[in-house]
């Protein structure tokens, strides 16, 4: 793979996929981040996204010639749960950070529906890691405004969702740490953009913003930037087919023209 820098560490990919060439449809891609990992791993990947401007980026960005990085995803307008393409169609279904946004019963029965047998589901969150102490500290420092910030819930809801679904397998679960770089202008911006950080009154605000600042001087190598740890959590699980009826109604997505 590229050294190029990629938004999840690069063994995410065999695990995401269970190894070897895969047919893989990627859920809510927007800027495609996964997408474009995969599909540098060998991978034939399709990314469906209801945002058509995202989707018509996407086709800009890749190699047309399929020369600069070896295969291209393929860029499909559509919702999630409605998937415009034929049963059993893909042998993984991956979704990134957006699983909580459809709603369940609706999604994970189309996603069964997509997959072959013997393929699976790969869900991904991002999940704070607080064992660095300059986390921790940053983590009280916020909650002296608001407890709920920070709080560690980035969706896992819908992992429930996965569990109790009858069209899957129980998932299991794997996690991987991941630095991501975070300048001081970053980090500031990470807090200010909290929508329970934008209704505080300003003199709060603030407050805030400069304690937060002082704790990155604090903690920060200078010119170097932060490293903000994280985990990325994933779930894999199996497809059951046993309580589904398939009728062969529904159109292969690739055909749908996108109009670019």
């Amino acid at each position: 793979m590229s050294s190029a820098p990629t938004p999840y560490p690069e063994a995410i990919t065999g695990w995401l996929t269970g190894g070897g060439q895969r047919r893989v449809l990627d859920l809510g891609s927007g800027r495609a981040g996964l997408a474009l990992m995969l599909t540098a791993d060998g991978h034939e990947v399709v990314c469906l996204d209801q945002d058509v401007a995202a989707m018509s980026a996407l086709a800009e960005r890749v190699d047309p010639t399929g020369q600069g990085h070896g295969l291209n995803p393929t860029p499909v307008a559509g919702e999630a749960n409605g998937l415009p393409f034929a049963d059993q169609t893909f042998d993984v279904v991956t979704c990134a950070q957006v699983l909580h946004r459809f709603a369940p019963g609706l999604v994970l029965e189309e996603v069964a529906r997509v997959l072959r047998p013997g393929g699976h589901i790969s869900v991904i969150y991002h999940t704070r890691d607080d064992t660095v102490p300059w986390v921790k500290r940053l983590t009280r420092l916020v909650h002296e405004f608001d407890p709920t910030v920070m709080s560690g819930d980035f969706g896992h809801g819908s992992i429930t969702a996965l569990e109790e679904s009858p069209f899957f397998d129980r998932p299991e679960r794997r996690n991987f740490r991941n630095w991501i770089p975070a300048t001081r202008p970053q980090m500031l911006a990470m807090i200010e953009r909290n929508p329970s950080m934008a209704s505080l009154p300003e003199a709060r605000r603030e407050d805030l913003l400069r304690r937060v600042g002082e704790l990155y001087d604090a903690s920060a190598r200078a010119p170097e930037p932060l490293l903000l740890p994280w985990q990325v959590s994933c779930w894999r699980a199996g497809v059951d087919h046993s309580q589904m009826t398939f009728d062969g109604n529904h159109d292969d997505g690739l055909e749908i023209p996108l109009g670019f």
